[in-house]
């Protein structure tokens, strides 16, 4: 399990959370990962990006804006890579 917390008080304007790096998927093997977020009085943006390997940039896989607010949300996330990946 991961935690990331980014409040109004703190004086950072954004943060990031990496995790492991994943082997590459195939047809049988798709990885799906499923997470938790609340977004609350905020006027930011909370998305999830994809890096592979070969690649120097994150490309941006999902996105939610801070319209919903002070509610718990889930989403799961089909990962699909033909090489090493970290989200």
């Amino acid at each position: 399990a991961y935690f990331l917390s980014l409040s109004s008080e703190m004086q950072s304007t954004s943060a990031a959370l990496r995790t492991k790096v994943f082997l590459p998927t195939d047809e049988e093997h798709l990885c799906q990962i499923r997470f938790h977020y609340w977004v609350s009085q905020m006027s930011g943006t909370f998305m999830v990006g994809l890096q592979k390997h070969s690649e120097d940039t994150v490309t941006n896989i999902w996105q939610v804006s801070g319209e919903l607010r002070n509610q718990w949300n889930v989403n799961t996330i089909t990962v699909n890579s033909t090489e090493k990946y970290e989200v």
